[in-house]
Parts: C-alpha cells; structure tokens; sequence
C-alpha cells in the first residue's frame, strides 16, 4: 500500500513546484511539488482503512525524507477523528518531537491534538508540558492546538500558554502565539484587547499577528513608545538641568 500511495504522488509530481515549496517552507526534505487539495484528495482514497492499519501507514510516510509523505501522513490520520483514542494522542504527540516545518507543525496540532483536547480538556496537562519544551515546534503546537478551543470561545489556556510564549525567542513560536491570539480576538475581542494592553511588550512578530484585526492597540503602544522615549530622554539631560 505504501509503495501504491508512492506511485500516485510521482504521478503528480512537478519540479518547478517542488523547488518553490521548499524555498517557502524552508524545508529540510525533498518535495514532488504537489498542491495540498490533492494530497488531501489521496488520502480520502483510504479513508476506510481502519485506524491501526493508519497507524502503520503514517508510520512508512514520516519516516521517509519526503515533506508531502509526511503531509500526507497526517491528512490520513486526521480523517479518523471518529476513532481517535489516547492512543492516537499519545501517537501524535511523539510526531510533534520530529516535526521541522510550521505546515507539519499546524496540521498535527491543530488537525488531530486540538480537536481531540476540545473534547477533553484533562488532556491540557501534556498540552501545557509542550509549552514548557526546549523544541520550538513543540511549543508552536501547544498553542496552536488550543485552536478548537478558541472555536468554542474557551480561552483561558490560550491566554495562560501565550503569557510565556509572546516572548519566546524562536520566531515560529511567535508568531503562532500571535495568531492564535489573533483568533481569539475574532471571538472575544474586549478580552483580548485586554490580554494584549498588559503584554505591549511582546515580541514584534507576535504583536503584529495579535492585533492585525485590533489595530488601535499599534495606534496605543506607538504613544506609550513615544512617551516612553520622551521621558529618556528628558531624564537623560537632567544632570546638566
């Protein structure tokens, strides 16, 4: 079955794509250059596998050196949420500890691990454990995993995992918080205001992504850096008032 999935992405394969997704996701694999809606359309051909012989199946996938192998990998596994167990979860999130792109990063954890933590919210534990990781892409999935949530305007573990990961120093992490707080805000957005008013320090990048829908709070933290330097700078001349 593998080498049958394998056959049908060569079929679809297209250099000059493969070489602009890896520029643009920055990738560490190889790529066939083939669109996402079609990997999707390939894993719907096996949609009827039964959930342990998905298992193994995304096991060949991840393990090879192709990105759309590992894409496709999740889209299979992400089409079996009627079957998902804790041992889907605990799959998963051993997937996140090997993923190296943001695509593969949001697909685990927003397609499988945040809609089986919508269900369960005792599964927040594990979720607040990735936050706490020394690995980027597990921090990005922590809060990106909190995205079901938002859904259903649950925002009290957005809240909690972005007061530490706005500051983060990996980029990805940044801006992963900032758009889920960006998500949040379409949801509650005076909650939100708030959450972003007391953390105007943030990172750039998660500050730019947080209040691209709440864009009088740039209008705010441009005053308060204003007056902020004002004030430096009248404190600077006082020895010589």
């Amino acid at each position: 079955m593998l080498e049958e999935i394998r056959n049908k992405l060569k079929a679809l394969a297209n250099q000059e794509l493969a070489v602009n997704y890896k520029k643009y996701l920055k990738s560490p694999f190889e790529f066939y250059g083939i669109k996402v809606p079609e990997l999707r359309k390939i894993a719907k051909q096996y949609k009827n596998l039964d959930i342990t012989e998905i298992y193994r199946l995304f096991n060949g996938l991840w393990n090879s050196n192709s990105h759309e192998e590992k894409s496709l990998a999740i889209f299979l596994l992400a089409l079996k949420e009627k079957q998902f167990t804790l041992e889907t979860w605990n799959f998963a999130l051993l997937k996140v500890k090997d993923v190296k792109t943001w695509d593969h990063c949001d697909a685990i954890s927003g397609g499988i691990l945040g809609k089986m933590l919508e269900k369960d919210i005792s599964l927040k534990k594990d979720i607040e454990k990735l936050a706490e990781s020394r690995n980027p892409w597990e921090k990005r999935a922590s809060i990106i995993s909190t995205g079901q949530l938002i859904k259903k305007r649950k925002l009290e573990l957005t809240f909690k995992l972005a007061e530490k990961l706005i500051y983060d120093e990996d980029i990805y992490v940044q801006k992963g918080a900032g758009w889920m707080l960006r998500e949040c805000g379409k949801k509650e957005r005076i909650a939100t205001r708030d959450f972003i008013l007391m953390h105007l320090d943030m990172k750039p990048a998660a500050f730019s992504y947080a209040t691209e829908k709440i864009p009088e709070l740039r209008k705010i933290k441009k005053e308060k850096l204003r007056e902020k330097i004002n004030f430096l700078s009248l404190y600077a001349c006082l020895p010589y008032l």
